[in-house]
């Protein structure tokens, strides 16, 4: 069973409370415009969704991907959004035919994943296939947290989330894309273990083949 899936009714009143001031936060460097799609990379229970379809408005678009069937379970509960797309899929294996496929989609105009790559095994490979979903010219953010000093904190956070805080997830964007900005969001240290970072980039308009 999927780790998220067993969790998943324990997630929002536990977690919520403590990452919504800075999700929020984060997702203000968002840049598009109104009616554009957006890929919500590990949206777990659509805990961006409202921010998101604040910015989007009635003709925006957003895609939800998750591996857990039972998180995905509880955005369908809560949403009848006719501009929600929920696909149940292991981040590493997406690619430009899935999307069309699932959502009638070529291309979005942003990726976001927050809270997400630490909790991936294989967050590179995730990383580079939703990239390539991203049109030229698109954005992509990643909100997140990083531990750059071992502690016995760290080793408790790591073991009860299952997550890896010494990922500097960052760095493929920064070597790919263009205008790339990455700041931390404190304080924060003393709740997650680590610090809270944004880090956003622009594909560029002739990408390099990966």
């Amino acid at each position: 069973m999927v780790l998220y899936d067993f969790i998943a009714p324990l997630y929002d009143p536990l977690l919520k409370p403590f990452y919504a001031p800075f999700r929020r936060q984060a997702l203000e460097f968002l840049k598009v415009k109104p009616g554009s799609s957006v890929l919500d990379l590990a949206c777990g229970t659509g805990q961006n969704f409202a921010y998101l379809n604040s910015v989007l408005g009635e003709n925006g678009t957003i895609v939800g991907v998750d591996v857990s069937k039972e998180m995905l379970r509880k955005v369908q509960r809560a949403t009848n959004s006719t501009h929600l797309s929920l696909l149940q899929f292991d981040a590493t294996q997406l690619t430009p035919s899935v999307l069309t496929e699932q959502t009638g989609l070529t291309e979005v105009d942003a990726v976001i994943c927050t809270y997400g790559f630490t909790a991936m095994r294989n967050w590179e490979e995730a990383f580079h296939r939703s990239y390539a979903l991203l049109k030229p010219g698109g954005f992509y953010l990643i909100h997140d947290i990083h531990a750059a000093k071992r502690s016995l904190h760290v080793a408790a956070f790591e073991l009860a989330t299952r997550v890896d805080l010494s990922q500097e997830s960052w760095c493929p964007l920064k070597t790919i894309s263009d205008h790339f900005h990455f700041e931390y969001i404190d304080p924060s240290a003393h709740i997650f273990a680590g610090r809270l970072f944004v880090a956003t980039g622009i594909k560029p308009i002739s990408a390099p083949v990966r």
